[in-house]
């Protein structure tokens, strides 16, 4: 199976990656940096499971190049792609940020569970708050991929 990883931060792809290679050994890893790179490569990697970031830049940034406007709910616009195109792929989100955006759009991690579940309910399979301190969240996502990933 196809995993596409939809992640911007390397050592949370690296985490991430790792941690699906070591449970579930096999799956071919497929590497997204941004909302644009996403939408393009999904034709190509035919998914079964897409791990995603909530906060996202808009593009891919280059080396030596300031590029990409981050977006506090970039991975909705994944949501959003998947729903538009009426393509059903279930969707994890990761995210290191208990409350995202700011200010009155500002939503914490239960707001946007809700508000996934309810927008985007043939993807959406359930988000878990990435700490690098901390191992929780390994577990957490081994929880919610497991009936995908174990076949």
């Amino acid at each position: 199976m196809n995993i596409l990883i939809v992640e911007d931060s390397d050592a949370k792809r690296e985490s991430v990656s790792a941690l699906i290679d070591k449970n579930y050994p096999g799956h071919n890893l497929v590497y997204a940096l941004s909302v644009r790179s996403a939408i393009d490569i999904l034709p190509m990697s035919d998914p079964g499971l897409i791990v995603a970031d909530m906060s996202l830049p808009t593009y891919d940034i280059e080396n030596r190049e300031r590029g990409g406007t981050p977006r506090p709910f970039g991975g909705i616009e994944v949501f959003d792609h998947l729903d538009r195109f009426e393509i059903t792929v279930p969707v994890v989100v990761v995210t290191s940020y208990p409350t995202l955006g700011d200010g009155e759009n500002s939503l914490n991690i239960e707001q946007l569970r809700k508000r996934l579940q309810l927008d985007f309910p043939s993807n959406y399979l359930g988000v878990v708050y990435f700490d690098s301190v901390y191992t929780t969240w390994e577990s957490d996502f081994l929880d919610l991929v497991h009936p995908i990933l174990y076949k």
